[in-house]
């Protein structure tokens, strides 16, 4: 059975209902925050934290969809990808410069300058983040 890509009708639907589930999620999650610091009730942190998480998990999933399905002709499909983009370039900033301290001297000059650039490329991928919601705000 092959896999079949929805049209576009059918594909907006998904990703606008994932953003709302998004949303709600986000809505709940703020409420629960506001909640305990106005009174710190010993339900509410575990509340919380599981509301980050599944926020967290909505977030994966939006974007996901997004990605796979959404058109980069739309304002929302770009700062999706520039974001997964920056959350996969971190993790591998992160794990180059942890891998860093096994190799010889001159290795690690290399790599040190080939993670600066990286870092340079991500902080413009930020700022076309950045520059993408201000124009939509």
């Amino acid at each position: 059975m092959s896999e079949t890509t929805p049209d576009a009708s059918v594909a907006e639907t998904l990703i606008s209902a994932r953003l709302l589930m998004l949303q709600s999620k986000r809505l709940i999650l703020a409420t629960l925050e506001r909640r305990l610091r106005q009174r710190p009730i010993e339900e509410l942190p575990g509340r919380v934290e599981h509301m980050r998480v599944e926020t967290d998990n909505a977030q994966d999933v939006y974007c996901t969809s997004m990605l796979r399905w959404g058109s980069p002709a739309t304002p929302d499909y770009w700062p999706v990808a520039y974001r997964r983009l920056v959350e996969i370039a971190d993790r591998l900033s992160s794990k180059l410069r942890r891998s860093a301290t096994d190799l010889p001297p001159a290795e690690r000059y290399q790599l040190a300058a080939e993670v600066e650039m990286l870092e340079v490329l991500v902080d413009r991928w930020r700022e076309s983040i950045r520059a993408s919601m201000a124009s939509v705000a």
